[in-house]
């Protein structure tokens, strides 16, 4: 009995090893490697300056071409849009970015995601490399369920998230393989129209709330660091009625800048995305409503 327990001890400490020791490889791979995704980007930089930061989800990520306003505005601009981000996840890229840089503009898309108040599971993936970060640790003890299992336990939080954060990446980061888009300019353009055939629906604004308390976390951080809040709508096509959301929007935010309309189906690569033509016509519209 005295020498199985033994073998069983000596097998967990072997196992704790292995844990241990896969976590640390993973987590120096990804802090050293070559950014692959916009929060690893976002913490490699350091002493920057921007003139406009625009943040958001695929609704950013895909419509706002920075390279086209950049040459509009001869302002130094990055689109930190990540495709399935919700407000939580700007919430911390922003603080991130804050931490070690200055933002004159923050350009926020906002519409549904005003609904929900917690991380997605995407963001909340690349976020977990980097869990020791003060700031990272931080937001995820607030808002992510589970962070003691996520904290503690060697290899967790790399098992849980494998599919976004699992050895395929980390291969790719390891041999510093670069990203499809350049996080350095973030724009993905999409090419096409699939708009389905259907009846029209009206978007409903019941999910909205008189304040939203990671808008709120976002207003105070942009007045602390002396960072002028921009807050916008992208459209969606003629099939969903948004008219009755931006109301309610506007209500809310005054001055919140509108978008919505002015733009035929063929400009749409899906209901809720613009095509590249449509994305650089959105781009143009929303410096002209800023350029002052």
């Amino acid at each position: 009995m005295k020498k199985f327990a033994l073998h069983i001890f000596a097998l967990l400490v072997l196992i704790s090893t292995l844990l241990f020791v896969c976590d640390l490889t993973y987590t120096r791979i990804y802090t050293n490697c070559h950014p692959r995704n916009k929060l690893q980007y976002i913490l490699q930089l350091k002493n920057e300056q921007f003139d406009a930061v625009f943040l958001g989800s695929s609704r950013v990520a895909n419509h706002i071409d920075v390279e086209l306003f950049s040459q509009l505005s001869h302002k130094k601009a990055i689109n930190l849009g990540v495709e399935g981000a919700g407000l939580n996840d700007n919430l911390l890229q922003l603080q991130l970015l804050l931490a070690q840089n200055k933002v004159k503009q923050l350009y926020l898309q906002v519409d549904s995601n005003l609904e929900s108040t917690g991380p997605s599971n995407i963001s909340q993936a690349e976020a977990m490399p980097f869990i020791k970060n003060k700031l990272v640790k931080e937001h995820t003890q607030k808002y992510f369920t589970g962070f003691d299992q996520l904290y503690y336990i060697p290899f967790y939080r790399y098992a849980v998230n494998d599919a976004k954060i699992g050895f395929r990446e980390l291969f790719f980061s390891a041999f510093n393989k670069k990203p499809a888009i350049d996080p350095a300019i973030g724009y993905t353009p999409k090419y096409g129209n699939s708009i389905p055939a259907g009846k029209s629906t009206t978007m409903e604004a019941k999910g909205l709330v008189a304040k939203n308390p990671i808008l709120t976390h976002i207003k105070n951080l942009c007045q602390q660091n002396h960072t002028e809040l921009v807050l916008f709508m992208t459209p969606i096509c003629s099939k969903i009625d948004v008219k009755p959301y931006v109301c309610k929007l506007k209500e809310m935010e005054p001055k919140l800048i509108d978008l919505t309309q002015g733009f035929d189906d063929s400009l749409f690569y899906n209901c809720g995305h613009l095509n590249d033509s449509g994305a650089k016509i959105l781009t143009r519209r929303l410096y002209e409503a800023t350029k002052k």
